[in-house]
C-alpha cells in the first residue's frame, strides 16, 4: 500500500481510503454517515423519487382493484342497493392501510437497493432500482412489522390488559433499546435478502456492542427527516406537500443504510481500509 509524508507528527501514513461514491470505504462516524445520506439523496434522489413513485402507482391500483372487486362482491351476494357502498367503505380502510404499509416497505427496499451503488459510485437507473427492490418488499415489510411489535408489544399489551399508561410507563425503555436494536433489520431483509426474524437477529448481532452509537444517528436522523418535511411544505407548498412524505420514508431508511455498512465495515472488515469490490457483498 503505498504511503505518503506527513509534517503532523513527523512519520509515514497510510493514504486515505477511497471514496468511490457517498461515503469513504472505511468506518464512518456519525457526521458522515448523515452526510452521506445527503449526498446519496441528492445524486440518487430523483432515480429514487421516481422508482417509488411507480411503485406506489402500482400499488394503488392494486388498491382500487381489491376495494372495487370487495364491493362488486358484495353488491352480487346481496340483495339490497346499498351492500356495494357499504362494502366500499368497510374495504376502504383496511386497504388504505395496506397501500401505506407497502409504500414504507418499499422504501425501505429501494434504500437497500440503492446501498451498493451508492457507496461504490456506481449509476442506476429508477427501473433498475424497481425491479431490484420489489422481490425484497414482503421481507421488509415483516421485518418492519415484527421490529414495531417486538418494540411495542409489551407496552401495547399491558394497555390491551387494561393497564392505566402510568403503569405502562416503565416499559418504555425497554421499547426504545428493542426499537434501536433492530433499526437495522429492513435494511439486512433488503439488502442480504433474510427473512423478518433472521433481519431481526442479524440486527442485534451488529447493533450489539454499538447500541449509543445507533441511537446517536437514528434519532439525528429522524429529527432532521422531520424537520426537512416540514420546511418543505412552509416553502413549496403543493410541491413540498408532495414532496415530504417521500422525504419521511426514504431518508431515515438510507442513514441507516449506510449505518448498516458501517456496522459491516467494523465488526466482519476490521483490518482496515477495503476494496471496492468486498465491501457489499449481498450476503456475508
Amino acid at each position: 500500500m503505498a504511503q505518503h509524508w506527513t509534517h503532523q507528527g513527523g512519520g509515514w501514513l497510510p493514504p486515505p481510503a477511497p471514496r468511490p461514491g457517498v461515503v469513504p470505504l472505511r468506518p464512518l462516524g456519525p457526521g458522515e454517515i448523515l452526510g452521506g445520506a445527503l449526498t446519496a439523496l441528492r445524486r440518487y434522489g430523483g432515480r429514487l423519487l421516481g422508482a417509488l413513485l411507480l411503485g406506489q402507482l402500482g400499488a394503488l391500483l392494486g388498491t382500487l382493484l381489491l376495494i372495487a372487486a370487495a364491493a362488486g362482491a358484495a353488491a352480487l351476494a346481496s340483495p339490497t342497493r346499498t351492500a356495494g357502498s357499504r362494502a366500499f367503505v368497510h374495504a376502504l380502510v383496511p386497504a388504505t392501510a395496506l397501500f401505506l404499509l407497502v409504500g414504507w416497505a418499499l422504501a425501505g427496499a429501494l434504500a437497500a437497493a440503492l446501498l451498493q451503488p451508492a457507496v461504490l459510485g456506481r449509476r442506476v437507473t429508477a427501473l433498475g432500482l424497481l425491479r431490484a427492490a420489489l422481490p425484497r418488499t414482503p421481507a421488509v415489510l415483516g421485518a418492519h412489522l415484527l421490529g414495531l411489535l417486538a418494540a411495542a408489544g409489551p407496552a401495547g399489551a399491558a394497555l390491551a390488559a387494561g393497564l392505566p399508561p402510568l403503569a405502562a410507563l416503565p416499559l418504555a425503555p425497554v421499547a426504545l433499546w428493542l426499537g434501536v436494536l433492530f433499526a437495522l433489520a429492513p435494511t439486512a431483509a433488503g439488502y442480504e435478502g433474510l427473512g423478518p426474524v433472521a433481519a431481526l437477529r442479524r440486527s442485534a448481532g451488529l447493533v450489539r456492542g454499538a447500541w449509543w452509537r445507533t441511537l446517536g444517528v437514528t434519532v439525528p436522523a429522524g429529527a432532521l427527516t422531520v424537520g426537512a418535511a416540514y420546511a418543505l411544505q412552509q416553502w413549496f407548498g403543493i410541491l413540498g406537500a408532495l414532496l415530504a412524505p417521500a422525504l419521511l420514508l426514504t431518508f431515515p431508511q438510507l442513514s441507516a443504510g449506510l449505518l448498516y455498512a458501517d456496522r459491516r465495515l467494523r465488526r466482519e472488515h476490521p483490518a482496515g481500509p477495503l476494496s471496492a469490490e468486498p465491501l457489499i457483498t449481498g450476503r456475508p
